[in-house]
């Protein structure tokens, strides 16, 4: 996993739009350690080991941060929470989770579409996502959105906008299938939504990391 060959990931994308759509996804994931550690957070809930805590971003939005160990493998929850099937079997409300394209095992544009509820449209998103090691060692995904050409707006669907999203999967020092899981997401869903939905998102999104421990048991 040397940084060299994700450089080359970058490189092989011919398309420059893409290319520099994939390496601002790198440096939002740089970037990512500072957001989940700003000061702004609030304690919202905490079952089994998670805590979720929220906070409104500069520019209004709903910001969520799920944080817990996981007795697994960083590299195992990395490849796990990066796979594009992940997602439904995490959130009931998401209806569909595909790679548009791929480049490598490291960096993908995806679409995910998300159920209406509530009288409300259903959601639907384009991202680009990437994962790396960092320079400490700590697995990093980071996602946001971006538009595609093979992915036009939907009828039925808003699409909502991913300003951030991402995972610091920390490995722990003395046991190596042990892992510090942060995951974090800062999301325009573009138009208002009730509070009540607006507080089961945050739930979902914010325990997300228990229900991705509970697959990855059934898997392993």
């Amino acid at each position: 996993r040397s940084m060299m060959r994700r450089e080359d990931a970058f490189a092989a994308i011919t398309d420059e739009t893409k290319r520099q759509q994939a390496e601002k996804a790198k440096e939002k994931g740089d970037g990512i350690f500072a957001f989940a550690n700003s000061d702004g957070w609030e304690k919202y809930d905490e079952k089994d080991g998670i805590t979720v805590y929220t906070m409104k971003s500069e520019s209004g939005l709903n910001c969520v941060k799920g944080e817990g160990v996981l007795n697994f493998n960083s590299n195992v929850i990395e490849d796990f929470a990066f796979q594009s099937e992940t997602k439904p079997k995490c959130d009931d409300g998401c209806e569909e989770s595909s790679i548009i394209e791929s480049f490598g095992d490291d960096i993908k544009f995806e679409y995910l579409r998300y159920k209406g509820k509530l009288l409300v449209s259903g959601r639907d998103f384009v991202n680009v996502s990437v994962k790396y090691v960092d320079s400490e060692g700590r697995s990093i995904i980071s996602a946001y959105s971006v538009p595609h050409p093979d992915k036009p707006e939907q009828d039925g669907y808003v699409r909502g906008d991913v300003k951030t999203a991402g995972w610091i999967i920390t490995p722990d020092k003395d046991n190596e299938d042990k892992s510090h899981v942060v995951y974090v997401t800062e999301i325009d869903f573009a138009g208002s939504l009730p509070t009540a939905l607006v507080n089961s998102v945050n739930t979902k999104q914010g325990f997300f990391i228990a229900k991705l421990a509970e697959e990855l048991k059934k898997e392993f």
